[in-house]
Formats: structure tokens, sequence, C-alpha cells
């Protein structure tokens, strides 16, 4: 019965996408003649004067931390991220399709952002800025009078063309009424198991917290959301103390429900905005704490130890106490510090492996 109907189906959807390909291809005849017209327009606007300014503004934006950084410090400040960034953009930007007029002027601006970098001096820095500045103003100026000649044309022909677009939208529309009455049907469960896969995919099985896999795509943007956002944010490194003895002494069994136990306080502890918990691997956790400072971090620390410890699960394999506790290793990023990520872990992980050496149950930041 199934396959009957999703032959029915299946045969009545081509026969629909085939009534729409006829549609559309009998209408592109009757527009050909017009659009042909407009083609060479068209092209000028949208692939040849209107490149997205966003690639210049990045370039204005990074040369104005390059020019602030110099002030600040007395021209004694390290420029690579910038400079790499600039020639990113300025690079794509450059290697745009520009008329011959427009490669003259794009020229000049590509000469003195190579020699600015050369120089290295405020004032030369500024100087390209109102280059840059000039550039985007006649990039506007000339998409704007493309624009206004396309309109022109446009408006001849769009009496022409509406009674051509409403057929085809009321032929379309009631296509794609009868595609959806017969999709939705399988739609809705659909929906249930991608959602389903996307959460096992980012999720560890065991504890439910976020995965390595997870964590390594928040983490290594850590520095880049910071920056954007101006946030001191943190990195957290908790190890419970002395699991391998415990797994020993009571068993994988009880050591997994160890695991979820520490896992569930952490992340009921951490269950803010913006805040993310992990499972590293084995028995070590990480969170991820953005737009936070160093007095709420360590009352934070201070307090999931405490926690750890009250949930009072014995550990008589254990040096320090008789019951389970952990150790952490923290550190803060500060914002347009631009260390990296891969710093962060290893200061981090130093941090914890303090924490061990100094006797255990407590953190180190």
């Amino acid at each position: 019965m199934k396959s009957k109907f999703f032959k029915s189906i299946s045969f009545k959807l081509t026969i629909l996408v085939t009534i729409i390909i006829v549609t559309l291809i009998s209408a592109s005849f009757l527009f050909n003649s017009q659009i042909d017209k407009l083609k060479k327009q068209i092209d000028n606007i949208y692939f040849g004067n209107f490149v997205p300014l966003i690639t210049l503004d990045l370039v204005l934006k990074n040369y104005q931390t390059i020019i602030q950084c110099k002030k600040i410090t007395n021209n004694k400040c390290d420029i690579t991220a910038e400079r790499t960034v600039i020639l990113k953009n300025w690079n794509s930007y450059n290697n745009s399709y520009k008329t011959q007029k427009e490669r003259k002027i794009v020229d000049d601006v590509n000469k003195s952002i190579i020699n600015s970098f050369k120089i290295d001096k405020i004032d030369i820095y500024e100087l390209v800025m109102k280059q840059i500045n000039f550039l985007k103003d006649y990039e506007v100026d000339v998409a704007y009078k493309q624009r206004r000649a396309f309109l022109t044309d446009y408006s001849d022909m769009k009496k022409y063309l509406l009674y051509n677009i409403i057929a085809i939208i009321i032929v379309s529309f009631a296509i794609i009424i009868f595609i959806i009455y017969q999709i939705i049907k399988k739609d809705n469960q659909l929906t249930i198991l991608t959602r389903k896969y996307k959460i096992e995919s980012i999720t560890d099985s065991m504890t439910n917290l976020y995965n390595r896999k997870y964590f390594d795509n928040i983490f290594d943007n850590l520095p880049f959301i910071s920056n954007a956002n101006n946030w001191k944010s943190a990195f957290v490194m908790v190890d419970i103390d002395f699991f391998k003895q415990y797994n020993d002494t009571y068993g994988h069994d009880l050591g997994d429900e160890t695991l979820k136990a520490v896992a569930n306080t952490l992340k009921e502890y951490f269950n803010k905005e913006y805040e993310y918990v992990f499972r590293l691997g084995g028995e070590e956790f990480g969170v991820v704490l953005f737009d936070t400072d160093e007095d709420i971090l360590i009352e934070c620390l201070d307090d999931i130890n405490k926690k750890i410890i009250q949930l009072n699960i014995e550990h008589k394999a254990s040096k320090i106490l008789n019951v389970v506790s952990i150790s952490i290793g923290a550190v803060i990023y500060e914002p347009y510090s631009y260390v990296s990520a891969n710093k962060l872990y290893k200061i981090a992980d130093e941090n914890l492996y303090k924490s061990k050496q100094n006797g255990r149950n407590q953190f180190t930041l």
C-alpha cells in the first residue's frame, strides 16, 4: 500500500513539476527580448560597481584599530593580525571586476595600502583611510547613477511584465499549495528526527553535556566572540580527583554514575545565558563563560568545589577526603588581548596541574 501511495505521489509531482517548467520556459521566451536589453546594465550594476561595501568597512575598521593601538602604546604595538585582515579583505575587493576608470582609482589606493605597511606611520594610515572613504563614496555614486538608468528602462516594461507575473504567481501558488499538502504529512516527523540528530551530534551520550566536538567549535571562537562584544570570558577545566582509583575500588558502573552526578551538578550550576558545560573526555570537564569577571569567577569556582563535596559520594581510595572532590584550573581572557584559543587551553591545563600539585580539591586561576 505504501509503495503504491508513494508512486502515485511521485507521478503527480512529476506532472506538476513538468507543468511548472513548461510555464516558466514559455514565460521566459516572452520576457527574453526585453531582458536582453537590460542584461548589460544589470551586469554592470551588480557585478561591476556595486561591490559589497562591508569589505572596505572591514579594512577601515582594522586601520582604525592600528592607529588607536599606536597612539596608546607610543608606536609600539604588534599590527600583524590587523595587517593580515586588511590585506585579505582588500585583495578580495581589488580582485573583483572593475571598469577601466575604476581600476585606475583602485590601483592608486592599492599602492597606498602596500606603502603604508612599509612606512608604518600613523599619518600614512590616516591618509589611506581618507582614500578608502573616497573610494566608498565613488562606488556608491557610480552604482546610484547606473541604478537610476536601469530603473528608467525597467519602468517602461513594468506593465508588460505585470500580467505575465500574475499568471505565473497564480499557477505556481496553486501548485505549491498542493505540494505542501502532500509533503506536510511527513514534514513533522522529519523535523523531529533532524532536531534529534542535531542534539545528539553535539551531546555526550553518557552525561548529556556538550561533547568535545562542540567544545572545539565554541572554544576556538572564544577570542573572536569576546573581542566582538568587549567581554571578559573564562575557560574552566575540571578534573575528578583520583578517579582511576575510584574506578578500581568501586567499579566502572559506579564510576559512570559518579561522572553523571558531577556533570549534572556542573550543568545545574552553570545554567545561565552564555554559560556552556562540556565533557572533554574521561573524568575531565570544561566550562566556557562569556561576559564574566574575576570576582564572579572566583565565587563560582569556590561554590562548585563545595557543591561537588556536598554530593557526599563515598571515595575511600581518595588521598585527601573520603568523598569525591574536584580540582580546577581556570583562565580569564581579556578582550583584545589576542591570546589564541590554544594558548588559553594550555594555561588552564597548567593551572589544573598546579591545583593537583598543591593538594587537589581546590582551584587555580
